[in-house]
């Protein structure tokens, strides 16, 4: 009986520390496309954890260590999980000027991010 309600509380904490994890992570997606609206397959997208709003006090800007590379499917979508707070995200495509944009992403919402690319001048002009 006693090693019964070990099992229990065992599963129970785990159950509880799953869904916390799960309540604090978030996601930004989006869809990266050229200047002509046409989908950038395999285009980089490199998130990055700014932690400066956590030395101002912000409770909320958990962040992750480590930068999160995902790449574009073939429709230019992308999704990146990571837990609240101010990120830096950078979008890069072969022959494309990359960008870059601040977001902040809140504790269980989706954040969305999409970008249009313009080609790179130096590359259109060596091509020509």
């Amino acid at each position: 009986m006693v090693m019964l309600r070990s099992i229990a509380a065992l599963w129970l904490a785990f159950i509880c520390f799953s869904l916390l994890t799960a309540a604090q992570q978030s996601e930004i997606s989006g869809q990266i496309t050229d200047s002509e609206g046409a989908a950038l397959a395999n285009a980089r997208v490199l998130v990055h954890w700014d932690s400066s709003g956590s030395t101002v006090g912000l409770r909320d800007n958990i962040g992750i260590k480590q930068d999160l590379a995902v790449l574009t499917d073939s429709n230019g979508h992308y999704s990146a999980v990571v837990p609240p707070g101010f990120y830096d995200v950078f979008v890069s495509a072969m022959a494309f000027t990359p960008t870059a944009a601040k977001v902040r992403v809140k504790e269980g919402h989706a954040t969305t991010l999409s970008r249009k690319l313009k080609v790179e001048p130096l590359v259109s002009k060596e091509l020509d």
